[in-house]
């Protein structure tokens, strides 16, 4: 990879919210959104399931890696970072 370039992917996923007990729910599984991985993004990419953080701290449930040209970066918005936290029940309605 050239100097200043780094790993570019699509990540499509849905919004989560919590319940009053604190689990975390699909917001409305009909809308799904496209963000990115940026140049600062934190944390590493584990697949689908995994929950990550949009630059607002919203949380979002990954359910579908797409590859992305780096000169195509710019089309979408770059998430704030991954966690290690993965919900494969929440990916139920998805396979």
């Amino acid at each position: 990879m050239a100097k200043g370039k780094y790993e570019t992917v699509i990540l499509t996923g849905c919004l989560l919210e919590e319940d009053a007990s604190g689990h975390l729910l699909v917001k409305d599984r009909q809308q799904e959104h496209d963000w990115r991985i940026g140049k600062h993004t934190k944390g590493q990419l584990l697949g689908p399931g995994q929950i990550f953080l949009t630059e607002k701290n919203q949380k979002v449930l990954l359910t579908r890696v797409t590859p992305l040209s780096f000169k195509d970066r710019h089309d979408f918005q770059p998430i704030g970072r991954f966690t290690k936290e993965v919900q494969h029940d929440l990916l139920a309605d998805y396979h």
